[in-house]
Order: C-alpha cells, then sequence, then structure tokens
C-alpha cells in the first residue's frame, strides 16, 4: 500500500502536490481550497486488479469535473465513497445530495460532477472499471449520485467491506475477485432503495427488453429479429429505445457481454478465458479477443492472470 501526504510539502506547494494526486487516483478536475497556502490531506492507496482502493483525509476543498475534462480524458470507472468523517455536498445527473458520515455515495467518473467539502473529512473509496458495474445492473448511466443514507443495514456493510478491504491491503495484496461481494451488495442496494437504476416511462420498455437479451446472452444467433419477436415490439421501435441512449441493440449486446465476460475473468468466476467467451455468447475466439482488448486494453488471459 502506498501512503502520500503534503506533511512534508512546502507550504504553499502542498494543494499542488495533493491535486496532482487527485487527478493521478481519482478524474481530471478543477480543484479549490478555500486555504492554499497551509493545506493537509493525506491518502493510502491499494491496487486490486484494475480497481483501486483508497483511504483519504483533507483539508476543506472543492471539486469540479466538467464537459471539458472529460473531453481531455475519459474515465471508464465508477467510484463507491464510504464518509467516515465530516461530510460533504455532492451534484451529478441532475440529483443532489448531502454525503455525511455514515453514508454511501456512488458516482460516475464518466460524467461531469461538482464536489464541495466545506470542512476536513475522511473517507474510504473503491475505483472500479465501468464495466464491473455494468455486468450487475440497468441503466448504470443514471447511476452517479446514488446516495445510501446511513440507516440503512446496505451501508453499514458496504462501508465495512470496504474498511476491511483496505485493512487487508495493509498486509497483503488484495485479489481483484475480494470485490464481488462488495458490488452485488451494492446493487442488491440500490435496487432495494430508490431505484435509479431503471427510469419509469420509456425505461420500462427497455429494460424489460435489456433483461431479456442478457437473460439469453449465451446464444450465439440472437439477432434483432428474434429479439423484436420474443419482445412483442417492431424492429423500428427495437431500435428507437436503443437510440435514445445512443447505442444500437446488438452494439449494446455486444458491450454488455464484454462486460460480463471481463466481469466474469477478474472475479475468478471462468475458469478459462474460453469459458468465459462461450458464456458470454462468443464462439469466435479471435474476435473476442480483438474485442475484449479494444474495448479493455487488456487481453482476456492478462485479466484471467491478473486474478489469479
Amino acid at each position: 500500500m502506498q501512503h502520500l501526504s503534503t506533511a512534508h510539502q512546502a507550504p504553499g506547494m502542498q494543494y499542488d502536490f495533493w491535486h496532482n494526486i487527485v487527478e493521478t487516483s481519482f478524474t481530471h478536475c478543477d480543484g479549490i481550497a478555500p486555504d492554499r497556502s497551509r493545506f493537509y490531506a493525506e491518502i493510502d492507496i491499494a491496487r486490486c486488479g484494475d480497481s483501486e482502493l483508497t483511504l483519504l483525509s483533507s483539508d476543506p476543498v472543492r471539486y469540479d469535473r466538467k464537459e471539458r475534462h472529460i473531453r481531455q480524458r475519459d474515465e471508464e470507472t465508477f467510484f463507491i465513497s464510504a464518509m467516515l468523517e465530516g461530510g460533504g455536498f455532492f451534484r451529478q445527473n441532475d440529483r443532489s445530495v448531502r454525503h455525511d458520515a455514515g453514508t454511501v455515495l456512488i458516482y460516475d467518473g464518466s460524467r461531469p460532477y461538482h464536489y464541495d467539502y466545506p470542512s476536513r473529512y475522511r473517507t474510504a473509496l473503491l475505483r472500479v472499471p465501468r464495466c464491473m458495474i455494468e455486468a450487475r445492473m440497468l441503466g448504470v448511466c443514471d447511476l452517479g449520485g446514488t446516495l445510501l443514507e446511513a440507516h440503512r443495514p446496505q451501508a453499514a456493510l458496504i462501508r465495512n467491506l470496504i474498511t476491511n478491504l483496505i485493512d487487508t491491503a495493509r498486509e497483503t495484496d488484495v485479489p481483484e475477485q475480494f470485490l464481488s461481494p462488495t458490488l452485488d451488495l451494492i446493487s442488491g442496494a440500490v435496487g432495494q432503495g430508490a431505484p435509479r437504476t431503471e427510469v419509469a416511462g420509456r425505461n420500462d420498455t427497455l429494460n424489460r427488453i435489456k433483461r431479456f437479451m442478457i437473460a439469453h446472452m449465451a446464444e450465439e444467433d440472437l439477432s434483432v429479429a428474434d429479439i423484436s419477436e420474443a419482445q412483442n415490439i417492431s424492429v423500428r421501435s427495437l431500435g428507437r429505445v436503443f437510440a435514445a441512449e445512443g447505442t444500437t441493440p446488438m452494439s449494446w449486446l455486444r458491450d454488455r457481454r464484454l462486460a460480463e465476460a471481463h466481469a466474469m475473468l477478474s472475479e475468478g468466476r471462468a475458469r478459462s478465458v474460453t469459458e468465459a467467451a462461450y458464456a458470454c455468447g462468443f464462439r469466435d475466439l479471435s474476435y473476442f479477443g480483438r474485442a475484449f482488448k479494444k474495448a479493455y486494453g487488456k487481453t482476456p488471459r492478462q485479466v484471467s492472470t491478473l486474478c489469479h
């Protein structure tokens, strides 16, 4: 586990040192500190496969991630933040929440957000690839800004899981499959609380169709015609509901298959690359390998090796 602190930086240079850490471990953003002359913050960082665990404390600060930051460096990651002390105000997806001690916040690194910490705070965070969230729930584009209140038992469980993983990382490497129970719990907690992942109206139809496609993911020959017939919707209408999300039915299915394959390999749920590919509807292993590498920057075997 790596430990970094502003304590040994010269006064006036401390905040710049800290902001470089934020941009490396979290996202590209603007940062504003009320007092830049003396700024104290520290962080413990542990890698966990393609994910990262962090425990940080910081003086008051404000962060703004804007569209220009996303254009410069997109972040296909989600953050799960368990506030331990202090708190702040967070805004994303037209949703404003108060992230106080005991609450758990989920936010999306690929979208703009505003984060304001008016006083000193301490938080434990888990950064995970977007695909590991997409493999567990629908409508993740609406997930950012979801808050699990402190009184909910799931919030306490998630908070304890993340802090226990951090404690473990102080002693030894943490395999990425250890994150699976935490992510499963988050998925279940979001589903049982405010259903932010499935918005009423048009998305009712879209989510029903997506659930069907996920259930039949292993069928390599699943086609637009098959989906349309099974869901009693015309091919044209099927295309329209996916176009509203900026994609097509088959592009979404391919991405979902890849996300599930990545999750199976990174979490140790597949004994081999071939098993993961077949379970997700890929029979052409060469195509699977190319598509996987393009999506995640690593081959399926590299991800599987990291897990083991």
